[in-house]
């Protein structure tokens, strides 16, 4: 079985984080600077939302030969082993390796992100405060807000509760930590695969809209707790991008129920202010009033097509 990677586009993009934060002393970025930018950091996170799962993934099935390999091993101690045995252990022993070097190689090529030590430390911390609430993945720097038993929201719902918002007021105060004060922030919504009720006026039809308004909510709680709204996106994946297996029969799990919240190398630019060079319009020139048009002429009578069976398109509405 072939396992994608990280592309050398993925080293890349993630090498356009850099010269975003360069961008900050400047003051004045183009449009389509700015476009480029947010373009390549849109494809590097893309890349290690993959990243994770793959590496889960992997990591499940070393696991498991690690286990078929000490049960050839152990019966080829006992004396009850033939070379048919010891090809078969050797040819796990080659498929293991293998798939130990791409888990190394996604490992290398996610990384940890450049986070001074004291805000590692504090969002560790925070984590191991609120253990049913929060995650830290050091392997991508993200903070996980969990939703295990609907801690975070309730069934359906965008409305943070209580204890959610108690620990994103403290998070909040991480995140205007002077070390990262003017990082850039991406909040990311995920649901399992349970399909929405849908109902009349619904503002969540589908686990996209749900995902997506979900992540607002959480931007919305820091905005409240002083995050500036410049600093910040919001984004959702719906159920597509899960990080465990859901049931079958479409029956979720509650692990791929989260929101996760990305501190990006990026920084907000002094200032920042949206131009694109061009020269000023040519003043319009005003035009001479249309000659009235001659009447039309009365259209012929149509003949009526044959009955196909299907019914006769209709105009769209304008």
């Amino acid at each position: 079985m072939n396992f994608p990677i990280l592309s050398k586009p993925a080293r890349l993009a993630l090498l356009a984080f850099a010269a975003a934060a360069m961008l900050g002393g400047t003051g004045c970025v183009s449009m389509d600077e700015y476009k480029r930018l947010e373009a390549s950091q849109k494809q590097a996170l893309e890349q290690l939302a993959k990243a994770e799962y793959d590496l889960g993934n992997l990591h499940k099935q070393i696991d498991a030969l690690n286990a078929e390999l000490a049960a050839k091993d152990d019966l080829i101690k006992k004396g009850l082993g033939s070379d048919a045995l010891m090809k078969e252990r050797d040819l796990l022993a080659a498929r293991l390796a293998d798939l130990q070097k791409k888990y190394d190689e996604l490992v290398a090529l996610a990384g940890k992100p450049d986070l001074p030590a004291a805000v590692v430390d504090a969002l560790q911390k925070l984590a191991e405060q609120y253990p049913d609430l929060l995650e830290w993945d050091s392997k991508l720097g993200l903070l996980r807000l969990k939703d295990n038993g609907h801690l975070t929201f309730d069934l359906g719902s965008t409305e943070v509760k209580p204890g959610a918002k108690e620990a994103l007021k403290m998070l909040a105060g991480i995140l205007d930590m002077k070390e990262i004060a003017t990082n850039e922030i991406r909040i990311v919504g995920h649901t399992d695969d349970v399909p929405i009720r849908r109902t009349a006026g619904s503002l969540n039809p589908t686990n996209w809209y749900l995902s997506t308004n979900r992540a607002h909510s959480v931007r919305e709680v820091l905005q409240g707790d002083g995050v500036s709204e410049t600093r910040m996106q919001a984004a959702g994946w719906g159920e597509f991008r899960p990080i465990a297996p859901n049931a079958p029969g479409m029956k979720g799990n509650e692990q791929n129920r989260r929101v996760e919240i990305y501190i990006l190398p990026s920084k907000v630019p002094d200032n920042l202010t949206i131009s694109t060079p061009g020269a000023a319009p040519a003043p319009r020139t005003p035009r001479a009033p249309a000659a009235p048009a001659a009447p039309a002429a009365p259209a012929a009578p149509r003949t009526p097509a044959p009955d196909s069976g299907f019914p006769m398109p209709r105009p769209l509405g304008g």
